[in-house]
């Protein structure tokens, strides 16, 4: 097959693709808009951008720029370039695609690929037809020591197009830490989302209560949010950073002007969790959590502490006055699933939970957040108890498709 794949130039315009949590669309729209009228970095043209309910396209965009965009929206889930639109016959094979995209300057040599096939509409070429395609021409899987990305193949009528992930590892991969393990938690790029739209109906909060805390999700992405950070800021590293013309100059610029903005920030976060062995992985992150603000440099300043036990046991104004009694808060709320399968049924305990909130709201301070409901009872059942019509937002997780109400 002959492969034509252009070599990559930092300053040439080129087609990307972002793509985007379910549920996400608009608000990345409105925050596209923004960042193409007021940009941090120079230009000399003016970037085109297309919405889809799943990710967005950036066209007449320079790697810069495409980078600036990265930066800027914390949510996004994969970076990609598109490579081609490639029409796929009965004489096509993969063969010379991964020699043409490391020639191209696309692919370091110490990274292999995931081909990811996938086929949309009808189609007379399935998934499989397109993974044994590949198997046909790379039947040796990638070296356990190279990085990995993904290759993804798109399968549309008879074309197929192409497209390389630049980030590597996905980006909910904020950083160098171990997962809980036990735990399925919110994946970190919706959890930013939701965070991000309670900031707009709840900005500058001077503490950050999070029951039901899990694997902490919640708790890190929004102090991450609160303090300006984004992907340049996090310790780990991205494909495109091994490009040979990856501008170091540009990304170490946008991770400046993005913690600038909130490098005064005084945050105070309380947590808790039933069980001892997620409360010991909790103190651990939290005291990691802490070492990275401090290596960033920021003037931030930072009060966590955690408490074993049943968030509908704690007296609200007793937590309150030992956090300082703060004027502010975000409750982000996300009932573990063992909690809600245990009677077999979410009204009992999405009723509690109202109930418990009301204690919440009963305090001299200011109560934002919202609540995740994994089906119509659960919802239905929050709304009647807490008495009001409240905004709901839905989202898709883990093939769930979830009711977030904001309170």
């Amino acid at each position: 097959m002959d492969w034509k794949i252009s070599r990559f130039k930092a300053g040439q315009p080129r087609r990307w693709e972002f793509l985007l949590p379910p549920g996400s669309a608009k608000e990345t729209e409105a925050l596209l808009k923004t960042i193409v009228s007021d940009p941090f970095l120079p230009r000399t043209h003016v970037p085109e951008f297309k919405v889809f309910p799943e990710k967005f396209i950036l066209e007449k965009t320079n790697f810069r720029q495409a980078l600036e965009v990265l930066a800027r929206i914390p949510w996004i889930r994969d970076f990609r370039l598109n490579l081609g639109k490639f029409y796929l016959d009965g004489e096509f094979s993969f063969d010379g695609l991964l020699e043409q995209i490391k020639a191209s300057k696309l692919l370091p040599e110490n990274w292999g690929v995931r081909f990811h096939p996938q086929v949309r509409g009808r189609a007379e070429v399935s998934r499989e037809d397109l993974q044994s395609l590949w198997e046909d021409s790379y039947s040796e899987p990638s070296s356990e020591k190279e990085k990995q990305t993904e290759l993804n193949a798109l399968m549309v009528g008879e074309d197929l197009v192409l497209s390389i992930s630049l980030a590597g590892e996905p980006l909910f991969k904020r950083g160098n830490f171990s997962p809980l393990s036990k735990s399925a938690p919110m994946r970190e790029d919706s959890a930013v989302f939701l965070l991000s739209l309670l900031e707009k109906k709840s900005p500058d909060p001077d503490a950050i209560f999070v029951p039901f805390a899990g694997s902490g999700t919640f708790v890190w992405e929004s102090i991450s949010l609160l303090n300006g950070l984004s992907f340049p800021h996090y310790d780990r590293s991205y494909l495109f950073q091994d490009l040979e013309e990856f501008p170091s100059p540009t990304w170490e610029f946008l991770k400046k002007r993005l913690s600038e903005i909130r490098s005064d920030l005084s945050l105070r976060v309380w947590w808790n969790d039933l069980e001892e062995d997620v409360c010991s992985y909790l103190e651990e992150r939290g005291s990691l959590y802490q070492k990275f603000i401090k290596s960033l440099g920021t003037n931030a300043k930072l009060m966590i502490s955690g408490e074993l036990g049943d968030f509908f046991s704690f007296s609200p104004k007793e937590v309150w006055n030992s956090m300082g009694s703060p004027k502010k808060i975000w409750m982000p709320l996300n009932p573990p699933y063992g909690l809600r399968i245990k009677n077999g049924s979410n009204a009992g305990l999405y009723r509690r939970i109202a109930e418990t909130l009301k204690e919440w709201w009963a305090l001299p301070t200011d109560i934002s957040g919202f609540i995740l409901c994994p089906d119509e009872e659960s919802w239905s059942v929050f709304q009647k108890s807490i008495g009001n019509k409240l905004e709901t937002v839905h989202i898709t997780h883990g093939g769930i498709d979830l009711r977030v109400v904001f309170f």
